[in-house]
């Protein structure tokens, strides 16, 4: 199948004259004495032009020359003929045969020969300085390349009615960018996201071969239309402006790629020719003759030294690029190598053959250093990542990324039919893979999984924002119920929350009422017991003046008595006295008898006194004992009371802190339920996000 694919790809697409390579003589002469010698011949030159020689035919008109050699869009032989300039040729006459316009673009697009033996001259030929003194390794400054807003069309220029084999692909060394390559135009992926970023026109045929500079500033196209011609087209991936153009060939090309000083363009072709170009002004600047077979696949060296090439037969070969002497012959494969790729330090270059087998060469002797076997029946590609691992596809329709020694690291999903070509991204985080019925894929190779679809016959721009709007609207509605899950989820957590700190805050509140309790208890216990043993002593007062009582009202009453009777006996003997004047006796006796009436007066005083005064301190302990004793007595009910509560509340802490395990379980699960949600809506967000740039993107294009 590769092989028929390579048959393919030079087969005619359009039916030209006989001769690969139209000369004047031969070709040209005979369709201008047919259509055009009747109005410019030796005897009649209209508009100054005889078309009967080549010297005059080169000579032009009265309005200049007609034939720029290499460029038959500024030449009027050839936009007249095909009518695209007025006026039209021939005259008031139908358009000359399709084949004799091809074949007159092809003679001037290969430098408009005389004869076989004439050399070839590009006259309109601009020059083009992009080449570069100075070569640096690594990622260069400043932002990647990336294809300007609105500088590419996002409308694909054809749409076939399926898509056809991806036979070139390549992806930039620096920025998120894919090409790849379709029918008669270049379609770019966004290598991130697999949406279409522009498209490119490659009016000369099928694109056969993609590669970007080694700065990721240039895409490299080459292809053409089989048996017929070959061009090899250099674009500015920034601006999508064509930079130059190369190409003399008679067959399509295979295979093309830049040098890294961006100085030379080599291409093969089936001529088994090595042909390289300058990128200056479109000269060759040599010519390699050593393959025996259709050179298939060339890749200069990241370094700009060297220069590989293989071809259909399993031949390879390294050559000086700047000198085209051989450097080294690569011997080991039995079958057409499908693709070389350099590694990055310019000291290996892999390859992969038909024979199945990926090898690795080293480049100090031209020797194999590892060689396996990738996919059996045939391996159709092999590229080297920035890290040095490889990816691969082939016949078993599988993609594979191996580490530097071959061992397998990854094994992606298979393609519908056999593979044909694969990449790595930029960053080394994605393949990007394709086949022969037209599909692309991109896989992220971390997890293997597949990241994005693309093909190589993208629906129309008006199609693709239709899809996108319903995709956008889509997405839009899933955000908005993930958001409102994600709102019910998030009240629910506040719920759980809220119930967890009232929990907790019950949990708080019983046990300090239980150590409030217990405190109660305690100080209730103590005052009571305080208060019981302040009664003791106020008993003891009450006793004391209880007992005195009798003692002091006997004292009284003898006190009374005594004054009573010696008041008696004073008037007794005082009347004695008044009686007898003139008894001294007598009137001492009454002095004295007055005296112990005062002094029986004064004890009697007194002990009324002291009876009085223990009655007091009587009533004074008796009132201070009854109220300790109440307050003992209330003290002690409170003790009671307090002491019965406390073992009434381990069971409500008990049941309280039972609730907080099952509020927990409930937040926990709310929570859970928050966090499974909200990586849903969070890329449910990112897909709308995506999908809004996309429709911005597009809709940004003019497309309504």
């Amino acid at each position: 199948m590769l092989r028929s694919c390579l048959i393919l790809l030079v087969l005619p697409a359009v039916a030209f004259a006989d001769a690969q390579k139209p000369t004047f003589d031969v070709d040209v002469a005979p369709l201008l004495k047919q259509h055009c010698a009747a109005c410019h011949n030796n005897d009649k030159q209209k508009g100054g032009l005889n078309m009967a020689s080549f010297a005059m035919l080169k000579a032009g008109g009265s309005s200049g020359e007609v034939v720029m050699p290499g460029n038959p869009d500024k030449s009027r032989l050839y936009t007249m003929s095909a009518h695209k300039e007025e006026p039209v040729m021939p005259p008031s006459k139908q358009k000359i045969p399709e084949a004799n316009i091809a074949t007159l673009r092809l003679w001037i697009e290969q430098g408009a020969r005389e004869n076989i033996g004439a050399k070839v001259v590009m006259q309109d030929k601009p020059k083009v300085d992009i080449g570069l003194k100075t070569l640096a390794k690594g990622k260069p400054e400043g932002p990647p390349p990336m294809p300007g807003v609105g500088k590419l069309k996002l409308d694909p220029l054809t749409k076939a009615r399926r898509p056809g084999a991806v036979l070139a692909m390549a992806a930039s060394p620096w920025a998120p960018l894919v090409a790849v390559g379709g029918q008669k135009q270049i379609i770019f992926y966004h290598a991130d996201t697999g949406d279409l970023v522009g498209v490119l026109p490659f009016e000369h045929g099928q694109i056969n071969s993609l590669k970007f500079s080694r700065n990721g500033k240039l895409l490299l196209a080459a292809g053409g239309r089989g048996g017929a011609s070959g061009k090899a087209v250099l674009y500015n991936v920034e601006t999508g402006a064509k930079v130059t153009e190369v190409g003399i060939e008679s067959d399509a090309l295979l295979s093309a790629d830049i040098s890294a000083d961006q100085s030379l363009i080599a291409v093969g072709s089936p001529s088994k020719l090595i042909r390289i170009y300058s990128t200056a002004d479109g000269s060759v600047q040599r010519e390699i003759k050593k393959h025996t077979d259709w050179v298939t696949s060339v890749e200069f060296s990241p370094d700009g030294v060297l220069l590989a090439t293989g071809d259909r037969n399993g031949g390879g070969f390294v050559w000086e690029a700047n000198t085209g002497r051989e450097f080294h012959t690569l011997r080991g494969h039995t079958a057409m190598i499908t693709d070389l790729s350099w590694r990055d330090d310019s000291n290996a270059l892999a390859s992969s053959s038909e024979d199945g087998s990926v090898k690795i060469w080293e480049m100090e002797n031209g020797t194999a250093i590892k060689n396996w076997v990738a996919h059996p029946g045939g391996a159709s590609a092999v590229h080297f990542s920035h890290d040095g691992r490889l990816a691969s596809t082939g016949r078993d329709k599988l993609t594979k990324v191996w580490d530097g020694n071959g061992g397998l690291q990854k094994s992606f999903e298979a393609f519908p039919d056999l593979g044909l070509r694969a990449v790595f991204s930029h960053d080394n985080t994605k393949v990007v893979g394709g086949d022969w019925s037209g599909v692309v894929k991109f896989w992220t190779i971390a997890d293997a999984k597949l990241a994005a679809n693309a093909d190589t016959n993208p629906a129309p721009l008006v199609e693709r924002v239709k899809a996108i709007e319903a995709a956008f609207a889509a997405a839009d509605a899933k955000l908005k119920a993930q958001q409102a899950v994600l709102a019910a989820s998030d009240v629910k957590v506040k719920a759980t929350q809220t119930n967890i700190a009232a929990v907790q805050a019950n949990v708080a509140k019983v046990m300090a009422d239980m150590t409030a309790a217990q405190k109660a208890a305690t100080d209730s216990t103590n005052a009571a017991n305080v208060a019981k043993a302040a009664v003791v002593p106020l008993k003891a007062e009450v006793d004391k003046f209880t007992a005195a009582a009798p003692m002091l009202g006997m004292v009284e009453m003898a006190k009374g008595v005594t004054v009573t009777a010696y008041t008696k006996a004073v008037a007794e003997v005082q009347a004695a006295a008044a009686k007898m004047p003139a008894n001294p006796m007598l009137q001492e006796q009454a002095k004295k008898a007055a005296e112990m009436v005062k002094m029986a007066q004064t004890e009697l005083d007194a002990a009324k006194k002291a009876n009085a005064d223990n009655a007091a301190a009587l009533k004074v302990a008796t009132d201070k004992f009854a109220y300790a004793s109440k307050v003992a007595a209330d003290t002690a009910v409170v003790a009671v009371e307090a002491a019965k509560r406390v073992p009434t509340l381990p069971p409500v802490l008990t049941a309280a802190q039972a609730a907080i395990a099952p509020a927990q379980a409930a937040a926990t699960a709310a929570q859970t339920e928050f966090n499974t949600v909200k990586p849903t809506v969070d890329s449910a967000t990112a897909e709308f996000v995506a999908v809004k740039v996309k429709l911005e993107r597009v809709r940004g294009s003019g497309v309504k």
